[in-house]
């Protein structure tokens, strides 16, 4: 964990001051509380090592000014390498938590996501290829059940954790599991595997949030988005398969490839009169009638 948090402690300087010497940077972890001696230069070698191996970029030694430089290597960098991001987003909050406390009437924060508190025992379920038995609260049905399941990945989505496993009992292929609905969980004496190998990335494809089918039928849908709107669609897209089409003066044409949801119309809802759907038509009339519904409740 100490190399990790170092690593982390060195991509997050390098990104926010720029080249620097392993001098340079020694003179700044001093200062950081995982100081406990300087950084040889065979250690910081490994520490390259491990960047590369681990993240979407490398640390570059540039002779010329003998510095070393930061480079994020655009071909690695993808949707899986999410977790990079939060990973040193916690990094950057773990380094600020002794200034946040000192300051905490100056800060506001959403509350954190909910059911990280069983993260890590998933993780561990998965680390040792081991099934995981908890209780868990059914929101329709107002009452708990105790599951054995195989853990198969884990989403974020809507500031909640998700894991998407294989329960036992019934036995009926993957369900996705709201952590925070968990309780009472620990790990299996026995090994389990899952039944089949899949990807996260496979599994929701054309699929908007934590929305799966086993059979997706997506389709191309097209929105206009207008005015100061467009720059927010642009900055944070929709969904993954987002593309900017056609411009205007102030207006943008968004084209996306999915299979349309209940979280994806509440999506578009959201951006209110600066957004309407052009195609497909079966799209713009489910808006239509949400758009009556809502209407008829005032």
């Amino acid at each position: 964990m100490s190399k990790l948090k170092k690593c982390l402690y060195i991509i997050h300087l390098l990104e926010r001051k720029g080249a620097l010497s392993l001098k340079e940077i020694n003179e700044s972890f001093q200062y950081s509380s995982l100081y406990d001696d300087d950084i040889q230069p065979r250690t910081f070698a490994r520490y390259k090592d491990f960047i590369a191996d681990n993240f979407p970029c490398y640390v570059e030694y540039n002779q010329s000014t003998g510095k070393y430089e930061l480079v994020k290597d655009e071909n690695l960098y993808g949707e899986e390498d999410s977790l990079y991001d939060y990973l040193l987003s916690a990094y950057h909050i773990e380094g600020m938590t002794e200034l946040a406390l000192k300051h905490r009437d100056r800060i506001m924060l959403m509350d954190a996501p909910n059911g990280v508190e069983n993260v890590q025992t998933v993780l561990e379920a998965i680390d040792q290829q081991r099934g995981l038995e908890c209780d868990y609260w059914s929101y329709n049905k107002q009452s708990k059940k105790h599951l054995t399941i195989i853990p198969y990945f884990l989403r974020t989505w809507e500031q909640r954790w998700y894991l998407v496993a294989e329960p036992l009992n019934p036995h009926h292929g993957q369900s996705v599991f709201a952590l925070e609905r968990m309780s009472s969980m620990w790990l299996t004496e026995e090994k389990m595997l899952p039944s089949k190998q899949i990807s996260v990335k496979d599994y929701f494809k054309d699929c908007f949030g934590i929305n799966h089918s086993d059979d997706p039928k997506p389709e191309r849908i097209r929105i206009k988005v207008l005015g100061a709107q467009v720059n927010y669609v642009r900055a944070l897209p929709i969904h993954e398969s987002q593309r900017e089409v056609e411009k205007g003066e102030d207006w943008s044409i968004f084209e996306y490839h999915l299979e349309p949801c209940y979280n994806f119309y509440q999506q578009l809802l959201w951006h209110r009169e600066k957004l309407e759907v052009l195609e497909p038509e079966s799209v713009r009339n489910e808006i239509k009638a949400l758009l009556k519904k809502m209407l008829e409740a005032y």
